[in-house]
Formats: C-alpha cells, sequence, structure tokens
C-alpha cells in the first residue's frame, strides 16, 4: 500500500510551526531592548534619592554616565565639584570656604529657588568671621566702618544682629580723632569749642566724654572764642559792661583756674569819663551800689569822672 502523501509531511509541518513559533518569541526582548526606556518606567524614589526641583528635569544619563547606575553618587558634592565625570553645576570660585555639605545651607530643591539667596546658619560661630565676611566671599565691613584691624567679634559679639556694635575702648588712650570724625563715627558736636586739638587732650576717659576740664595752660589770648555763652561759658550777667575788651585785659592767664578777683587795668586814655556804667552795676562799687556805702554828698553829680580825676585812686578828689 503506497503512503499517503498528508502523513509523511505532516511532522515537518509541526517542526516548522514550532520553530516560527519559537523564533517570535526570541524576538520580541530583542525589540523591546531597542526601544529607549522613560523615567515612567521607574520610580526613582524607591532609590532614596526623590528627583525634585531642578533634577526632575534631567535625563538617566547625565547622572549616570556611560550607563553605570550602581554608586551613582546620593550627595551634592559627589556631582557638584570639580574633580567628577557628571556634568554639574560647581561650586563658583568665589563661594565661602566650607567643608560642609551644601545642603547644609542650600536646603530647598523647589523649583525656581536660587542657591544664591541661601542663609548662612551662623549658630555656633563665634570667631574667625572675616574667613568668609573679607567681601570676597560675603560682604565685609562697609565704606564707613570705623578704620580698623581689629577681628570682627571683638565688637560685634552676636550674629544675629550686627547693628548697635559697641567698640570696647578699654587701652585705647590716643588718635580718637581717626574714628570720631563725624563721617565714621559721632565726632565733636557742633557746639565743640573750636580747637584743633587731639581729643585726649581734654578727654582724659574714654567712659564718659562729659564734663571734660580744659587745660587752659599755656594758653594766654583769644578767651572769647570759646567763652561766648554759646561753646563754653562766657561773661557772668552782672559783669560789667566791657564787650569789646578782651578777657585777657583783666584776668590774668596764669591764673585761669579761677576768673573771680579779677582786677581792672584803669590806665589809658580811653578811661576818662562813663564811669558809672561799671560802677553802679550790681556788685560793683559805685554811688550808692553795695559794697560802696552812700556817698557822702547829697545830689552828687551823677558823672563820677567830674570830681574823680584820677583813675588809680578815687582820693584825694576835688569838690567843687
Amino acid at each position: 500500500m503506497k503512503p499517503s502523501a498528508s502523513r509523511t509531511t505532516s511532522p515537518f509541518r509541526l517542526l516548522a510551526l514550532i520553530l516560527l513559533v519559537l523564533a517570535g518569541m526570541l524576538s520580541v526582548p530583542a525589540a523591546a531592548a531597542d526601544r529607549p526606556a522613560t523615567p515612567k518606567d521607574f520610580e526613582h524614589l524607591n532609590t532614596g534619592f526623590p528627583l525634585r526641583g531642578a533634577h526632575e528635569h534631567l535625563t538617566c544619563e547625565q547622572c549616570h554616565v556611560r550607563g553605570i547606575f550602581k554608586g551613582t553618587p546620593r550627595r551634592c558634592i559627589g556631582c557638584h565639584q570639580l574633580a567628577t565625570d557628571i556634568e554639574a553645576s560647581k561650586k563658583s570660585p568665589n563661594h565661602i570656604p566650607t567643608t560642609e555639605d551644601c545642603d547644609v545651607c542650600h536646603n530647598d530643591f523647589l523649583p525656581n529657588v536660587s542657591w544664591q539667596l541661601v542663609n548662612m546658619n551662623h549658630a555656633g560661630i563665634v570667631n574667625n568671621c572675616a574667613s568668609c565676611h573679607n567681601n570676597v566671599f560675603a560682604p565685609g565691613k562697609p565704606p564707613n566702618h570705623i578704620p580698623t584691624n581689629a577681628p570682627c567679634e571683638t565688637c560685634h559679639r552676636s550674629t544675629i544682629a550686627w547693628a548697635g556694635a559697641r567698640f570696647d575702648h578699654v587701652g585705647v588712650s590716643a588718635g580718637c580723632g581717626r574714628c570720631h570724625n563725624n563721617v565714621t563715627v559721632a565726632g565733636k558736636p557742633a557746639n565743640h569749642i573750636p580747637t584743633g586739638q587731639a581729643c585726649e587732650t581734654c578727654h582724659v576717659s574714654t567712659a564718659a566724654w562729659s564734663a571734660v576740664r580744659m587745660n587752659h595752660e599755656g594758653i594766654a589770648s583769644g578767651c572769647a572764642r570759646c567763652h561766648n555763652n554759646v561753646l563754653a561759658i562766657g561773661q557772668p550777667r552782672n559783669h560789667i559792661p566791657v564787650p569789646a575788651t578782651p578777657c585777657e585785659t583783666c584776668h590774668n592767664p596764669a591764673q585761669f583756674r579761677t576768673f573771680a578777683g579779677a582786677r581792672m587795668d584803669h590806665t589809658g586814655a580811653n578811661i576818662t569819663h562813663g564811669c558809672q556804667r561799671c560802677h553802679e552795676a550790681e556788685n560793683i562799687y559805685g554811688i550808692t551800689s553795695r559794697p560802696a556805702p552812700p556817698h557822702p554828698q547829697p545830689n552828687v553829680a551823677p558823672d563820677c569822672s567830674q570830681c574823680h580825676l584820677n583813675t588809680h585812686s578815687f582820693l584825694p578828689v576835688f569838690t567843687r
């Protein structure tokens, strides 16, 4: 009996069908491998490094160089430094010198947040301020700061508020005008006596500037420049009316400790009349004023010079 053709070819067809199915199954993974992966295919949060802020918009290859995923840095400094294969922004050359992790100060990963506006936490920092505050890394002394080489923390005792720092004058005995010049800090007030002397000539204590005692030694003239009742005490109300006469005419400059007991010098051609302008004033010897007794002559002429011709001594007097 001749064998049937369908029975002869059936095993071969079945084998071909199996091979075709296997070939199709093997080609599916290859095609899937050729399809590029997308971030949606993987939950990055599971790595312990959530993609926030600027990291959310990066491609995988920007951090995972050459397809290496294992060992990718999680700390900022692992990528944001000069010696790294990862193309990330580095610390600027004028960054403050610090070895702290970036996120100690830069702790906000929100979108559109500038890292330049970081707020430095100064808690626990009590010295060495100038290592950062040198006008290179961070703002330093302003232009109107007092001229000093002392460390910041000498006067600025708190990192919370720099204003109102109190300068410690202990040990400062000279050179006051370098700071107290009304530009850097307050200097002589508007009503200060006109002088070119150094502050410490009269102000011998930095604890209190008020009630200073002027040393008049060596000053022989020009008293009224200060003693004019504006800058310093001038003529009292009961002073004899001599507005144009310098103080030192009567008051001996060698005895400036007290102005009392000054003797009027009546010598000169200018003092020949008008005696009553002074000798009727309070506390000045006059016709009826204290401490002189009442004039012995009734109805005496008001002009002393009519009888008293000698200004050195009112005796003897010429009686008409």
